[in-house]
């Protein structure tokens, strides 16, 4: 893997003007805890290739100090901007001039890749081909079905000497014809389906959802967390006794989930995070530090870190932000307890325990 390194595509500047959107920066979306970029990074990772490269534009730096300590162990990470739109293909060029490798490995940094890297690299060098594709059959409406690439590439060196040093330059829509049409093999690698990835608030919510079902499902617990029935709890949350589970769950360091509280999965409540008495929180994701106040209702929703959902309200499909002061979130909890809510939300979750819940769908 010496001669191999990873490269990850990275836009940061927003789709839409949605609320979703000015959340934060996709690559630092939080995905059962870990920003969406550390999911490329641990890819490449585990299949023992060390050098990579994060390809963004304006907000490189900032990128590049909040992930700093979220790099995994063992990996070297590069940054480089891309000031002027370059494209995938463009920044990629620009990317592996600082890097000594034979073959690039290129993955999309807004999808969590469940591709089997060692089987790409090895079916990418017996083809010998100069390039492979990554795709999926996806059907077209008339029965039948088309290979749509997943954005994960391998690049030989070589192949990147067909985009121009200057413009702009994608990889389906230029590199790839261009290389047909100079009779360079390109060859593609089937999987069964594309790697989840974030588009909008629905997507978001599908992939932070089917992540913390695998982290529960999974055999081998996440450093600091303990199985519990379903559910995956951090070693430095507080769970009080009398607060309803119904997994998967991950409860993050620091968290607080009050007696009477119900949380449905697949849920994840971030670090610091407070549900409070009486509360029932269901296929959401709950950021850092927020506080979900006696009796709230909170179905598919994001909330975002710092905000406080207020006692007795109730949010369906929505993304609730709101930064507060400390002093206001210690308030939060110190609000009073309607016992009587707080016992028909805690009936409530013995019914769920029955109940199907349907994951949030990915449109």
């Amino acid at each position: 893997m010496t001669q191999t390194a990873g490269i990850v595509l990275v836009g940061t500047h927003p789709w839409t003007n949605s609320s979703f959107d000015r959340l934060v920066p996709r690559p630092l979306l939080p995905i059962a805890h870990r920003p969406l970029l550390w999911y490329a990074l641990s890819w490449f990772r585990d299949s023992g290739i060390e050098e990579i490269a994060v390809c963004a534009n304006r907000e490189t730096q900032m990128l590049e100090s909040r992930l700093h300590r979220h790099v995994p162990s063992g990996v070297r990470v590069s940054y480089h901007e891309d000031a002027m739109p370059r494209g995938a293909a463009g920044a990629v060029r620009d990317a592996v001039a600082a890097h000594d490798a034979d073959v690039f490995v290129v993955t999309d940094g807004t999808a969590v890749p469940n591709v089997d890297l060692s089987e790409l690299l090895h079916a990418h060098r017996t083809s010998q081909a100069a390039a492979t594709v990554v795709v999926h059959a996806e059907p077209n409406g008339n029965g039948q079905s088309i290979q749509v690439p997943t954005g994960i590439y391998v690049f030989n060196r070589a192949v990147l000497d067909h985009v121009p040093a200057t413009g702009f330059s994608d990889i389906k829509e230029s590199l790839i014809p261009t290389l047909h049409r100079a009779g360079i093999r390109v060859t593609p690698f089937r999987v069964a389906t594309a790697s989840p990835r974030v588009l909008d608030a629905s997507t978001y919510l599908a992939v932070n959802e089917w992540m913390v079902e695998q982290l529960v499902a999974g055999r081998v617990e996440p450093d600091g967390y303990v199985k519990v029935n379903g559910c995956l709890f951090h070693r430095d949350a507080a769970i009080m006794p009398g607060a309803s589970f119904v997994g998967p769950v991950l409860v993050g360091p620091g968290a607080h989930v009050a007696p009477g509280a119900v949380v449905v999965g697949p849920t994840s409540i971030g670090r610091d995070a407070s549900v409070e008495a009486g509360a029932l929180v269901s296929r959401s994701a709950i950021w850092r530090r927020c506080v979900i106040q006696d009796d709230a209702v909170i179905d598919r929703c994001i909330v975002g870190d710092d905000t406080v959902v207020a006692r007795g309200s109730q949010a369906f499909w929505q993304i609730r932000t709101g930064s507060v002061s400390r002093e206001s979130r210690l308030a939060a909890r110190r609000q009073p307890q309607d016992a009587q809510t707080r016992e028909l939300l805690k009936r409530m979750g013995r019914v769920f325990f029955g109940a199907a819940w349907s994951r949030s769908p990915a449109q």
